[in-house]
C-alpha cells in the first residue's frame, strides 16, 4: 500500500532530478556562450577619451538563455580604467542565435589617466595604440553568474610624432 509519504519522497526525487538537469544545461550554456567585445576610441575631448564598446552574445547550443546585461570594466595592467553603468535589463538570447547589445560608452578622463595609469598614456603617444583588457560580467537566467576577460588594442598601427 502506497502512503502519502512515500508519494511525497517520489515527487522530492523527481523534483531534484530535474532541478539538477536544469543546472547541468545552465552549466553547459554558460560554458557555450560567447561573448565577443569590440572597442574603439569613440571621441577625444579635453576633458578625456570617450571609449565605446559593441557587445555581441552568441549562443552556439540548443538551449534558450536569458543574460542580464552586461557590465564591462576596462582594465590596463591590472588597474581598473573605468567602467560601465549598471543596467536591470535582461536580454533573451534564443537557440543557435547572436545577438549584438546597444553600444557601451565609457568615459576616461585624462586626469585620471595621467595619475592611474601613465604608461598607458605613454605608450599612445609613441605608438599611435594601446593594450587593454575588457572584462565582461553578467548573469545566466538569473542565477548563474559568468565572466570573460578579453584583451583588446585600442588605435591605429601608425606612429604619432
Amino acid at each position: 500500500m502506497i502512503k502519502g509519504k512515500h508519494v511525497l519522497i517520489g515527487m522530492l526525487g523527481v523534483a531534484g532530478l530535474a532541478g539538477g538537469a536544469y543546472l547541468f544545461n545552465l552549466n553547459r550554456l554558460s560554458a557555450e556562450l560567447e561573448v565577443v567585445s569590440k572597442a574603439a576610441i569613440h571621441k577625444v575631448t579635453l576633458s578625456g577619451l570617450t571609449i565605446r564598446i559593441d557587445v555581441t552574445l552568441k549562443n552556439p547550443t540548443g538551449g534558450s538563455i536569458n543574460v542580464k546585461y552586461p557590465f564591462i570594466k576596462l582594465l590596463y595592467s591590472d588597474a581598473t580604467l573605468g567602467s560601465s553603468e549598471v543596467r536591470d535589463q535582461n536580454v533573451d538570447l534564443a537557440k543557435f542565435a547572436e545577438q549584438t547589445l546597444d553600444p557601451i560608452y565609457i568615459n576616461l578622463p585624462f586626469m585620471s589617466l595621467a595619475s592611474s595609469a601613465p604608461a598607458l598614456l605613454k605608450e599612445y603617444r609613441s605608438t599611435g595604440k594601446f593594450d587593454l583588457v575588457i572584462k565582461t560580467v553578467t548573469t545566466l537566467n538569473n542565477t548563474i553568474p559568468f565572466s570573460k576577460t578579453q584583451n583588446i588594442t585600442i588605435g591605429s598601427q601608425k606612429q604619432i610624432t
